[in-house]
C-alpha cells in the first residue's frame, strides 16, 4: 500500500504557509507565498490589497507541489486554516468587493455598515478561501469571533432577531457554516490550475493557531498518561 499525505494550508497575516505531511506527522515538504504590505492610510485601517490573499495561496501551492516527488493520487485532502476576527466583503459572484479586512482593522470591533451595494456576503478569510478553493459558499464556525452572531451554545448562526439586528448582518448575507473535521467542499478544476492542487480533493475545515495551540499540549499530555 502506498504511503498517503495530506496537505494544510496556514494563512497569517504576513505569508501563506502551506505543508505536506504524511499520515504519521512527518513534514514531506512546504511552501510559502509571502502577503504585500498591508494597506494602512490611517490608525483605524488594516486592508489587505489586490486580491493578496488567494495570489499568495497559489504562490505557496505552487511553491509545495514543485517540490513533491510523490503521486499526486496519494494525497488524501487538505486542511484550511485562516487569519482570524478578519472580515471579507464580496460580491454574489464570491469576489472581493472591497479590500479585504484586517484583524488589525478598528471595522472588526464594531458591527458591520452596510453601505457598499455591491457587498452580496460578509464572511471570514477562510470562507473567502474555501469558495475559491472549492465554489461552495460555505465556512468553519470555528474562524467567527468578535462582530459575528453566532450562538456558541449550537455553534449555529444566532436564531434570536435581536442577535442578528445586533451585528447588522442579515442571514442572507451569511455562509453556512459547519464544524472543524467535516469536508467543505472539493477543489475545483479552475483552483486546481491556480493552485497546483489535485482537482477533486476535500477540502477540511480545521480552525484558528489559539485554539489549537490550546489542544495540542492537551492531547500530547493524554498521550503520556
Amino acid at each position: 500500500m502506498s504511503k498517503k499525505y495530506i496537505i494544510g494550508i496556514d494563512g497569517g497575516s504576513q505569508s501563506t504557509k502551506v505543508v505536506m505531511y504524511d499520515l504519521e506527522g512527518n513534514v514531506v515538504c512546504e511552501g510559502k507565498g509571502l502577503l504585500q504590505p498591508m494597506h494602512t492610510p490611517d490608525a483605524d485601517t488594516a486592508e489587505h490589497p489586490d486580491d493578496d490573499l488567494w495570489a499568495s495561496l497559489c504562490f505557496a501551492g505552487h511553491d509545495l507541489m514543485s517540490q513533491f516527488a510523490g503521486n499526486k493520487e496519494d494525497i488524501v485532502g487538505i486542511g484550511l486554516g485562516s487569519i482570524r476576527c478578519c472580515r471579507a466583503l464580496l460580491k454574489a459572484d464570491g469576489t472581493p468587493a472591497a479590500p479585504l479586512i484586517s484583524w488589525q482593522d478598528a471595522r472588526v470591533t464594531r458591527p458591520y455598515e452596510h453601505t457598499n451595494p455591491d457587498v452580496a456576503y460578509v464572511t471570514s478569510f477562510s470562507g473567502y478561501l474555501t469558495h475559491r478553493l472549492t465554489g461552495e459558499f460555505k465556512d468553519n464556525i470555528a474562524n467567527y469571533f468578535g462582530q459575528w452572531p453566532v450562538d456558541y451554545k449550537s455553534w449555529a448562526w444566532s436564531e434570536d432577531a435581536a442577535v442578528m439586528d445586533k451585528f447588522n448582518i442579515p442571514r442572507h448575507m451569511l455562509f453556512d457554516v459547519q464544524m472543524p473535521g467535516t469536508v467543505l467542499g472539493h477543489i475545483t478544476p479552475q483552483a486546481a490550475l491556480a493552485t497546483h492542487f489535485p482537482a477533486g480533493l476535500p477540502v477540511v475545515c480545521t480552525t484558528s493557531d489559539k485554539p489549537v495551540e490550546a489542544l495540542g499540549p492537551d492531547y500530547w499530555m493524554m498521550k503520556r498518561r
